[in-house]
Order: structure tokens, then sequence, then C-alpha cells
């Protein structure tokens, strides 16, 4: 039987493609990287169902070389051509009715991203959403790796029992960090992964926040 959202007392939400609706804007930078060699460009829901984590390995498949220090090279072209237009982006429709409604069934909040640190924080100051989670845990680089050690971590400062906690992200890369926590995971198809890709990984898989709402 299904566990109602209500039932949890606490949430772990992926950032970027689950909360922040920027997967347009990621596609946009990996333009730019493919353009400059000239390489054909990438439609939106063709990055949707080719991307993956660690995203080393969505270079790999683009065939880009990521020997010999490359790979870190067109990550930082890729962060610079990201940060340059990361103010247009805007939450996803009723991320914030979603996070109001659950906080007021008693569930605190917080935050895993594969985000560098320091940018996620400012993030989610400019968008005035950093005071609706408790933990704040982003990534040590801009290389977009795993976060199933730091998932650990993050659920061990949280000091919640795993039964207590629903993880929410939109790639099947959150419910291997769902799994490392012993988490139930809800996997939303609005983001960086299609729902093709989603479906029968053995969680919940909805298409957007409204339905999430009608169950709270």
């Amino acid at each position: 039987m299904r566990k109602k959202l209500t039932a949890y007392r606490h949430a772990v939400w992926d950032w970027n493609g689950t909360l922040l609706d920027d997967t347009w804007l990621c596609c946009e930078a990996l333009n730019q990287l493919l353009s400059a060699e000239k390489r054909p460009r990438l439609e939106t829901e063709r990055y949707r169902q080719i991307f993956e984590f660690p995203a080393i390995k969505v270079y790999e498949k683009l065939g880009f070389p990521i020997a010999d220090g490359n790979f870190e090279a067109l990550s930082a072209r890729f962060m610079d051509a990201y940060e340059n237009q990361k103010s247009k982006c805007v939450l996803h429709s009723q991320a914030m009715e979603v996070l109001s409604r659950l906080s007021g069934h008693g569930l605190s909040h917080s935050i895993l991203s594969a985000y560098e640190h320091r940018l996620l924080e400012q993030t989610l100051t400019d968008h005035d959403v950093a005071h609706h989670f408790v933990k704040i845990s982003g990534s040590g680089d801009i290389y977009a790796g795993s976060k199933e050690s730091r998932a650990r971590a993050h659920l061990n400062d949280l000091q919640h029992h795993p039964d207590e906690v629903v993880y929410l992200g939109d790639t099947a890369h959150d419910l291997d960090a769902a799994k490392a926590m012993g988490a139930d995971c809800i996997l939303i198809a609005h983001g960086y992964q299609h729902r093709d890709n989603l479906e029968g990984l053995g969680a919940r898989v909805v298409d957007s926040f409204e339905e999430l709402l009608k169950e709270i």
C-alpha cells in the first residue's frame, strides 16, 4: 500500500530539474559547447533521453573528448554558459504550493543537490526559498557526480529514521541517493530525464506537482 505524503516527517528535495525548471538551460549550455565543436545541436527532449549521472557520461555519449583534463575544461565552460543565464529560470509550476502544503502537515524540508554548494545557496537566496529548508547540501565541485555518499551523511545530519523520509527528484540517480538513505522515493518526470527513463526502476513516478497536490 502506497504511503501518503503527509505520513512522512521530512522531504529531501533535489533542486535542479525538480524544483527549479532549468532543463532548457542545461540543454542550451550544452548546445553552446556543441556549436563550438561544429557538432549538431541537441533538442531538449533528446537531452532528457540521454541525460544521466555522473554528467561525464553525457559528454561521452555526445562524442566529446574527456581525457587529459578535457572534461574539467568542458564542465567549466558549461557552468559559465549556465550561470550567465540562470536568472531566467523559474520554479516549476506549483512547486511552492507543494512545499507550503507539506509544511502545513508538519513536514520539514532539505535539499541534496549535485549543484556546487556555494552556487546552490546563492540560487536559493535569489529565488527567496532558502528559509524553507533546514539543511542545504550541495556538491564540493562543478562536475555533477554521485550523490550517494553524501546522501547517507545528509540523512545522518537530519536525525530522522529513513521510514520518516521521502526523497523527491527527477532522475534515476535520485533513486540511487534515496536507496543510499533507505528512504522512499518519488520521481517527477518534468525535469532532466524523460519519463521513459524513470519507469520500471522501482520508484513512484508522477508527471507534475499537480499530481502530488491532489493527495495533500
